[in-house]
């Protein structure tokens, strides 16, 4: 993680990271305190804390951070939280460095908040420049678009009312998140093929389903898809996508100026470059900080968790797990698999398993699936299949990556897929039984190796 000037690490600083960390992954905890509920079984996250000046909580030997090829080589992810509002300042070797790690397949988190916020850290950052409005002093570059003021009517303002009263800006500490709206995508359910279903970006999908509640802040970002592809941005074409937005709170009042349209805006917007045609890393651009800082979540952190803060804690630990590079993606399915293995419903159902016997892979797919969902949510699930058959059923990827535009699924189509999903489901599972008994058992990383 890297943040700038005015930012920290500590759970006091109001745009601190403390919070965020400790809740959603034992940061800072001592050894040995369970993880947090929902935390997925089949990921780990190890944090190193950096800053470009200094701050509460920086990891030590990473204050006064700059990028550089050596720097970047033992991390997956790079998370930007730009405050600065200068000009660009990542140039030369610095932004050469993050780039290479970005199209070596490293995933990046960045954002900023409301004016030219973050364009300090991100305004220069490939792809990051052009998903999100990064400037707001005139002239613009040209083909920028402005971003939100703080307080006239282009404002973002999501702070919301209680019992229909302003709560000033000192709502967005309270208990009261705001709703947002998942851009959802439609098909029909592969083994219940005549219901028709709608299921979000990965990093929305909650253990309780789809996450539709955020921290609020008086004046967010906004998160936009480029109205055209630079194809030395973009390879392969691949475009990126708004995936959530935000609405207006009718009412809200700040500097003399009311609220009078709840018009939306883009508040998180993802890359998908593990796309084949792309092959580079992914990205994710949010519309401000403030859904990550201390002073934006204290209000949530109540003692015991409401299911809306765990669904708040669940996106941080989905975008850790959707960011990840492809290989770490692999490693992540793997564990899944050999968890879902080693339940004890499993365990049972293939202790009879002698050798690979096809006509019983199908049965032992329906059940793997349901083991599966019992450790991730089902949209993990469902990427864990794809990424399994896709490779072996080019129609597969045609159908889902990504849905073809006026086009519903076939559902008896959806039915044929689903009786070759759960068949090569079993068949892996079957496999794994195999490796998993020649170990007794016992040595979950032969059986991952044996996977591998």
């Amino acid at each position: 993680m890297v943040i700038d000037s005015g930012g920290a690490y500590d759970v006091a600083t109001d745009f601190g990271l403390g919070v965020m960390l400790r809740d959603a992954f034992n940061v800072g905890m001592p050894g040995g305190t369970p993880l947090p509920a929902d935390h997925p079984a089949y990921a780990r996250f190890a944090f190193t804390l950096a800053h470009r000046s200094n701050g509460a909580g920086t990891t030590p030997g990473f204050d006064s951070f700059t990028f550089s090829d050596a720097k970047l080589a033992p991390f997956h992810e790079v998370w930007l939280f730009g405050i600065s509002a200068s000009a660009p300042y990542l140039q030369g070797a610095e932004l050469a460095a993050l780039t290479k790690f970005m199209d070596n397949g490293g995933g990046v988190l960045a954002m900023g908040d409301h004016e030219d916020l973050g364009l300090g850290l991100c305004g220069n950052v490939p792809r990051v420049k052009s998903m999100r409005k990064w400037w707001f002093d005139a002239p613009l570059p040209p083909g920028e678009l402005k971003a939100p003021d703080s307080t006239d009517l282009t404002r973002n303002d999501t702070a919301q009312l209680i019992a229909g009263i302003d709560p000033g800006f000192g709502g967005q500490s309270d208990s009261t998140p705001q709703p947002i709206y998942p851009s959802y995508r439609y098909g029909h359910n592969w083994w219940r093929p005549w219901r028709r279903y709608r299921y979000p970006h990965p990093v929305l999908c909650g253990p309780r389903g789809a996450i539709t509640v955020f921290p609020d802040h008086p004046h967010e970002g906004d998160c936009i898809a480029p109205a055209a592809l630079d194809p030395t941005q973009y390879p392969g074409g691949v475009a990126p996508e708004v995936i959530a937005r935000g609405r207006n709170v009718v009412g809200r009042t700040k500097g003399g100026y009311t609220i009078t349209d709840p018009r939306q805006f883009g508040l998180l917007g993802a890359y998908d470059g593990h796309r084949p045609a792309a092959g580079v890393g992914r990205v994710l651009v949010d519309s401000t900080w403030h859904h990550w800082f201390n002073i934006n979540l204290i209000g949530l952190d109540n003692v015991p968790h409401t299911t809306a803060y765990k669904d708040i804690l669940a996106f941080f630990r989905n975008v850790a797990v959707w960011l990840a590079p492809r290989e770490r993606q692999e490693r992540m399915r793997l564990t899944g698999h050999v968890i879902g293995l080693f339940t004890p419903y499993m365990i049972e159902r293939t202790l009879t398993v002698r050798d690979l016997r096809p006509e019983m892979f199908y049965p032992i797919g329906i059940e793997a699936r349901d083991a599966l969902g019992r450790i991730a949510p089902q949209c993990q699930v469902d990427i864990w299949l794809f990424e399994l058959l896709a490779p072996h059923l080019p129609l597969l990827r045609r159908r889902i990556e990504p849905p073809v535009p006026g086009e519903l699924p076939d559902p008896w189509e959806s039915l044929v897929l689903d009786r070759v999903a759960m068949t090569a489901l079993g068949g892996a599972m079957a496999s794994l039984a195999l490796a998993a008994r020649e170990s007794d058992y016992r040595d979950g990383d032969a059986v991952i190796k044996s996977a591998e």
